[in-house]
């Protein structure tokens, strides 16, 4: 249990009996822990200090057995002694506002929390290391630079000063807003990364989609049937493919002339795979026609074609002249590709080395809004508008760096950040 803010020492006073004095600094001292009905347990106290704390407030960390009567009574003690419970969020948002983080950082703490593989956690060891940060003192510096080369040109224009060449100026700003777009761009990949995906099976009747649902789960959790309309619910189940977690929705088969419960089962999965990150396509590779109204359905969302039942004759691994990833799933053929070919489609090639992923949507969306004031500025250099017009937009997007890493940010963005995280967080 967690304890911070100011009246620390005077509130574990009411609840604790250090066994030889209160513990020196960051060492874990046995304690007794007692309230008004006297001593309930045995553990073990740790002190922070302010300078040397997660929130920049005099800390203390709190164990005791793990028993829930236990606990319950420890924190009715300390609420007794004068303390409240945390809001969620709140030990990073103290964090936070006492300058032991920045909100860049804030945010890869509650991807580290959520992260559903150890890619993701990686991706947010990477935020908590400063990588964004860096990001964004970069393009601060950049920007800076530019705005200060414009200001001279604006203050001193007949002054005898070495200016950067307009196509120089130009080049280099360009080169800013791409890194920035680029950044933005691996959003998507952060997200899934961190948070997993939804990938749904859909096709029409007897095109394998339960038995490939099972086969890339590596269990039989679908029930599997030559009877047409076998699957009649969406049947769902999470797995990790190639570092990405997914949850998998296995949809009923469509097809026409069905019945009542059928056709419920058909739109309860089109409703539900309607927001899923990646539709799988299961086409019966031997009769490939079958799939046709299923294919027009699905055109432009984002999609891998699959050609199940290679092994029969006539199978083809082409449809409407777009080749599918071949699979066999009584067999188990092509579904190691499958399962590759999931993973790289929502995430692209897998982040690693120094490349920057970013996995917040704030983030993402701020860093667009700079690359587009930078354009702004481009405009402005290379058009009419001029230096001033140029230099304004430029001050536009620094405005939007210090919102990003939390210089320059309302209270209301705060409230909506922290309320994610869980409580004591």
């Amino acid at each position: 249990m967690r304890v911070s803010g100011a009246g620390l020492r005077r509130a574990l006073a009411q609840v604790c009996a250090p066994k030889g004095g209160w513990p020196p600094p960051r060492r874990a001292r046995l304690c007794d822990w007692f309230d008004e009905r006297g001593v309930f347990d045995e553990g073990l106290l740790t002190i922070f200090p302010g300078s040397r704390s997660y929130t920049g407030e005099p800390l203390a960390e709190l164990s005791c057995h793990g028993n829930p009567v236990i606990v319950e009574r420890l924190l009715a003690a300390l609420v007794g002694a004068g303390a409240r419970v945390a809001e969620p969020g709140e030990f990073t948002r103290r964090a936070f506002l006492n300058g032991r983080m920045d909100l860049t950082r804030a945010e890869a703490v509650l991807q580290a929390i959520s992260a559903a593989t150890p890619a993701g956690v990686e991706l947010a060891r990477a935020g908590l290391d400063g990588a964004v940060a860096a990001l964004v003192d970069t393009l601060r510096d950049g920007l800076t630079d530019a705005i200060a080369e414009l200001e001279a040109r604006l203050d001193h224009p007949t002054e005898d000063l070495t200016f950067e060449d307009d196509g120089a100026l130009v080049a280099r700003l360009g080169a800013l807003g791409s890194s920035t777009n680029a950044a933005a761009a691996t959003f998507q990949a952060g997200r899934v990364l961190v948070d997993g995906a939804t990938v749904a099976l859909v096709g029409p009747v007897n095109a394998g989609k339960s038995s490939l649902f099972n086969a890339l789960g590596g269990s039989t959790r679908a029930l599997v049937s030559p009877k047409p309309g076998t699957t009649r619910d969406v049947v769902e189940r999470r797995v990790v493919l190639d570092s990405v977690a997914v949850t998998l929705l296995d949809t009923a088969g469509e097809r026409d002339g069905t019945d009542d419960l059928e056709a419920e089962g058909i739109a309860l999965g089109r409703a539900l795979t309607a927001d899923a990150d990646l539709l799988l396509v299961i086409i019966p590779a031997h009769a490939p026609a079958r799939a046709a109204e299923t294919l027009a359905r699905t055109a432009g969302r984002p999609r891998l074609l699959v050609g199940n039942h290679a092994d029969r004759p006539g199978a083809q691994a082409r449809v409407d002249g777009q080749p599918m990833l071949m699979t066999c799933a009584r067999t188990g053929e092509g579904v190691d590709a499958l399962r590759a070919a999931i993973a790289e489609a929502l995430v692209g090639e897998q982040p690693g080395g120094a490349r920057l992923v970013i996995a917040s949507q704030r983030q993402r969306d701020l860093l667009l809004e700079v690359a587009h004031a930078v354009e702004a500025g481009i405009e402005a250099l290379t058009g009419d508008a001029g230096w001033a017009v140029a230099a304004e937009e430029l001050y536009g997007a620094l405005g939007r760096l210090d919102h990003l890493d939390g210089r320059d940010t309302r209270e209301a963005v705060l409230d909506r950040l922290f309320s994610r995280f869980c409580i004591g967080k």
